[in-house]
Parts: structure tokens; C-alpha cells; sequence
């Protein structure tokens, strides 16, 4: 056993340059990711006069509230906060229960054609976005769906994405747990409620997570879909400020900016160990 520790020590006596190394390479790479989003956020708080001061002060001068101040006075930006906010919630309540219905079909049903179907549905996620942006448009022009929320959350209620990670996740549940629960007299639907559901939480809280911050981030599909400004979202509020052209407008954006990175940096303080556990969800059995 001293012969075992001692060469632990050794070991560790010689490992701890390597450990050193790797933390500062850690640190620099930690500082120059940060760094973009620390001049963003000292951008929006020092006054517009500063904004263009070289090099960039690390704790400006004075703080000021203006730039926000002027974001609510020139647009309706904190309508588009709760549009977006609107649109993330109801795309995440649809994408996670209709996708998460889909992958327990898929992993534990057996029907005619299941191979063949999950394979096309796969097939659609090698098509480019761009290419289905105009069948899109025509489609809901003859729904009557432009200018309004439809186009921007029934097409993605249940997307490939979603039903293959779930898929992947409810092929992991023991399939004795679903016969007993059959020949309890439960149905299908009551199965996949009462069972299935409380089993894949992780997998749930990792799909509502990339569907919110890809509905939060959308820029392209409101801003083809959308013409009443009283719908636009945060990010075509962002465009709208950016494009106006006025003197302190650099700055004002970067206030907009700061405002948007808010829901999505709370989503992965607030969320963090799900996501985590989801994403290595059946890596240990």
C-alpha cells in the first residue's frame, strides 16, 4: 500500500505542470469566448459619446441607463420581447408533446410501414431549409396564414429532429414496464402519460431547450411570414433598430441585444443539469 501511494504522489508530482497548462489554456479560451459578450454589455451601459472609445475601457467611467431608455422610446421593443416570449412557449408545449408522442410510437409500436416511415421522415431533415422557404410561403398564402403566428408554429409542431432524438431516448425504457402497465388495462395513450413521460424528463428538458432558443433566435421565418409590426419578434425588432440609421443607433442595438441574451442565458443557468442529463442520457446502463 506506501508503495501505491507513493507512486500516486509520484504521479500526481509529475501531472500537475499538465493540469497548470490545461487550466490556462481554459482561462484564455473561457476570456476570449466572454469577451464579445462583456463589450456588449459594457457598449449598452456607457454613455453613446464613449461608444467608439479605443481601446475599450474595462470598467467605463460612468454607468447609464440611456441607451435602454431610448430602445423603448423609438420602437416597440418589449411588445417584441413578449411576442417572441409568446411564440417560445406555445412552440415549445407542441414540439415536446407531439414529438415525444411520435418517438414512443416509433421505438415501441410495431405497425404496418413503421421502417419505411421513420426512414422518409429522416430523409426530409437532408433538405436544405432554403429550398422548402418558397413552397412554404405559397402553401400558407392559400391558407391565408401570412401575417399571422400559424406559419411560424404548425410546420414545425412535429419536426424530424424532435421524433428522432425521442425515439432514440423511449428505445431505452424497458419494454416489461409497458406490458405490464397493458395487461393493467391501460391504454396506449394512458401508457405513454403515466409511464413513458416520467421516464424521459431529461430528453424532454434537452428538446424544450433547443426548441426555445431556436424559436427565440428565429430571424428568417418571421420576417418572410410577418408585415404587422404589432407581431414582429425581439429579432426583427433588432433588425428595425439597426436600420434606422441614427447617431447613438450602434449602441441602442447593443442595449436590444443584451435584452434578447436575458431569457436564453436564464433557460441554461435555470436548466442546466436537465440539459446535461439529457444530452448524456443512455451513455451509462
Amino acid at each position: 500500500m506506501i508503495g501505491v501511494n507513493t507512486a500516486h504522489r509520484s504521479l500526481a508530482a509529475r501531472s500537475w505542470p499538465a493540469r497548470l497548462l490545461l487550466y490556462l489554456g481554459l482561462c484564455v479560451f473561457a476570456a476570449a469566448f466572454l469577451a464579445p459578450f462583456y463589450w456588449m454589455i459594457i457598449s449598452a451601459l456607457r454613455p453613446q459619446s464613449e461608444f467608439y472609445q479605443i481601446p475599450i475601457p474595462v470598467i467605463p467611467s460612468h454607468l447609464t441607463l440611456q441607451d435602454f431608455v431610448l430602445l423603448f422610446q423609438r420602437s416597440e421593443f418589449g411588445r417584441g420581447l413578449l411576442n417572441s416570449a409568446f411564440l417560445a412557449f406555445v412552440s415549445v408545449v407542441l414540439q415536446v408533446f407531439f414529438s415525444s408522442l411520435a418517438g414512443y410510437t416509433f421505438a415501441k409500436l410495431t405497425f404496418r410501414g413503421k421502417d419505411v416511415l421513420f426512414t422518409a421522415m429522416l430523409a426530409t431533415m437532408m433538405i436544405p431549409y432554403m429550398v422548402t422557404i418558397i413552397p412554404n410561403y405559397i402553401i400558407m398564402a392559400h391558407l391565408g396564414w401570412i401575417d399571422t403566428y400559424w406559419p411560424l408554429i404548425i410546420p414545425g409542431i412535429a419536426n424530424a429532429f424532435g421524433i428522432f432524438w425521442m425515439r432514440q431516448y423511449c428505445q431505452s425504457i424497458p419494454s416489461e414496464l409497458l406490458d405490464a402497465a397493458r395487461i393493467d388495462g391501460a391504454g396506449e395513450f394512458m401508457i405513454y402519460w403515466r409511464v413513458v413521460v416520467p421516464l424521459i424528463q431529461p430528453a424532454l428538458a434537452s428538446l424544450a431547450i433547443f426548441v426555445f432558443l431556436s424559436t427565440w433566435n428565429d430571424f428568417l421565418n418571421p420576417l418572410v411570414f410577418l408585415r404587422n409590426q404589432d407581431l414582429f419578434t425581439v429579432q426583427l425588432w433588432l433588425a428595425v433598430v439597426s436600420h434606422e440609421g441614427n447617431v447613438g443607433q450602434p449602441a441602442i442595438v447593443m442595449a436590444g441585444s443584451v435584452l434578447a441574451s436575458i431569457p436564453v442565458l436564464l433557460i441554461f443557468i435555470f436548466m442546466q443539469k436537465r440539459f446535461v442529463a439529457g444530452l448524456t442520457a443512455g451513455s451509462i446502463k
